[in-house]
């Protein structure tokens, strides 16, 4: 793809703030409306934006964690997103392979996501760039959740 860009979002940079908006838009309909706001002021938000010819084509939202038992930084992929004008290009591994480039720089121990059961074009793009189901792996432990609201 030509002109393909991820950068690192910056919470000072107002283009950066709109055009994260205008993804979310497209996202979710759940989403708060300030959420970008409401990310920027989180110490341990990371975020990313895929941009092709200067135009907004993905984002991921990240959060910075870390393994005590490995002593080393964690990165979890929390939303990722390709437009849906620029789908079906291999953007998703740009984008992921930037996150990756990222991850490396900053001695990340891991990447973890989670993936909805049913979405079998991101799994397939999750283990396309080495990404593998953490339960199949680790047989016997299990993510558990509480929603608090």
């Amino acid at each position: 793809m030509k002109n393909a860009k991820v950068v690192l979002f910056n919470s000072d940079n107002r283009l950066h703030k709109q055009d994260l908006e205008r993804l979310f838009v497209e996202y979710s309909d759940q989403v708060a409306p300030d959420i970008v706001d409401k990310l920027s002021t989180l110490a341990y938000f990371t975020g990313f934006i895929l941009y092709i010819d200067n135009q907004p084509a993905g984002f991921a939202v990240c959060f910075d964690s870390f393994s005590t038992y490995r002593s080393q930084p964690v990165l979890n992929i929390h939303d990722f997103m390709i437009a849906k004008d620029f789908q079906g290009k291999k953007l998703g591994k740009v984008l992921l392979n930037a996150i990756e480039k990222y991850g490396r720089k900053q001695d990340v121990v891991k990447i973890t996501l989670e993936v909805d059961d049913n979405n079998d074009v991101a799994k397939k793009l999750y283990a396309s760039c080495g990404f593998e189901d953490h339960e199949v792996v680790l047989k016997g432990l299990m993510h558990w959740q509480k929603y608090l609201n």
